[in-house]
């Protein structure tokens, strides 16, 4: 699938990090798990408008525009042998893209019958994706571009998302899928017994140990400065390199301690903070127990700051979803050498609505941290995570 080249965001650009099947349909990436600084160095990149472009329509418009775009009977080549609508394509992967990078492309729903056929609704399997497309119909012989948008979260990992057609008056239509995958420039796997993930895999008793091994992907030389906030035990070569092996272990942890994501520090540019999620039953984030009500959705539980200078102040972007409407009153820190404040919230696309807050440590504060944020409503709190490094 052709993508065009990332393009280089500035600062400001990188801290940006309902389903309704009669109108406008959100299906938003990062279901269930995937700052302004000054005097900083850069955090990860999250780019916006990053264009996969599926084979262009006869009358191709702006993936910008949600609009249906109509291939009318005849403008269209029919599948050989198609009996049924089909996609055209039905599955887009975008490849590696930066953390909170918004994702375009144009799917055609292609009519080789010759009848017209009428789209009844669109049905999510999460938020991830936007598209509008319910009531609209296909000429046969014709087809409809069904302009999509992927928001990919602000965590690292894979992101997955499906739409699935049902045609007038409750046929099962084709089924449309996007995939991505969200890393940064050095890119982080691990292993112990299998393949790489892009998680660490403590579920199995095997997987609280093994190795992780980290990959530029801009050829740029880099070393590990710390492991979860500890020096880091090379495997191989500790020369700065463009691929470097480190051990983790996780044996000595307990309840209390499990970290919720493995923290990788380098001294690339680009990536200085990486983080990888950790799948383990002490590690569980609260929207994952059974019994538990969600106050707040957020799409991603974690903001990467990336590097801060002692004394600086960073920005973070969380977007909320599901909460047009609803009041965030406040943002409380959840660790005492950190000040955290609520800079601004305004909508989002659909439903959503994007938050602003800016992160703050205290003068003594260096190295890795994890800072919990709490975010404070009417109905109750629910409580992200801010990651990144002082130095």
């Amino acid at each position: 699938m052709p993508r065009t080249r990332r393009p280089r965001t500035t600062l400001a650009d990188r801290i940006s990090p309902r389903r309704n099947l009669l109108a406008t349909l959100l299906l938003l990436a990062g279901c269930g798990d995937a700052g302004t600084e000054p005097t900083t160095t850069s955090a990860p990149t999250p780019a916006e408008g990053i264009q996969a472009t599926a084979p262009a329509a006869s009358n191709p418009a702006s993936t910008d525009s949600l609009a249906p775009i109509l291939h009318p009977s005849g403008s269209v080549a029919i599948r050989p042998g198609a009996t049924e609508v089909y996609g055209e394509p039905s599955d887009v992967d975008f490849g590696i893209v930066p953390p909170g990078s918004k994702l375009r492309t144009v799917m055609k729903l292609v009519n080789p019958t010759d009848r017209p056929v009428v789209i009844r609704a669109a049905m999510p399997t999460c938020q991830c994706t936007t598209v509008q497309v319910a009531g609209e119909t296909i000429p046969p012989k014709g087809a409809i571009g069904i302009p999509m948008t992927l928001q990919v979260p602000s965590t690292t990992g894979e992101k997955k998302a499906a739409v699935n057609i049902v045609f007038a008056p409750q046929v099962r239509g084709p089924r449309l899928t996007l995939r991505a995958v969200s890393a940064y420039p050095v890119q982080a796997r691990a292993s112990s017994v299998g393949p790489e993930t892009l998680w660490i895999d403590a579920l199995k008793p095997e997987g609280m140990t093994g190795r992780i091994r980290l990959v530029a992907s801009d050829d740029r030389p880099f070393n590990v400065l710390s492991v979860n906030g500890a020096p880091p035990s090379f495997i191989g070569s500790s020369t700065a390199s463009t691929e470097q092996v480190v051990a983790y272990d996780l044996t000595g942890e307990t309840q209390a301690s499990m970290p919720k994501w493995m923290m990788i520090e380098t001294d690339h540019p680009e990536a200085p903070m990486l983080e990888m999620r950790v799948r383990h039953r002490w590690s569980m984030l609260p929207h994952q127990f059974k019994d538990y009500t969600v106050k707040v959705q957020f799409d991603g539980y974690i903001a990467n700051v990336g590097r801060l200078a002692p004394g600086s102040t960073a920005e973070f972007t969380v977007e909320l979803k599901q909460f047009r409407g609803r009041t965030l009153q406040m943002l409380r820190s959840g660790d005492p050498r950190f000040e955290v404040m609520l800079l601004s919230q305004t909508q989002g696309d659909g439903d959503r609505v994007k938050v602003v807050g800016a992160l703050r440590p205290k003068a003594d504060v260096r190295g890795p941290f994890t800072c919990p944020v709490v975010f404070v409503t009417p109905e109750g709190v629910e409580t992200m995570y801010v990651i990144g490094t002082v130095r």
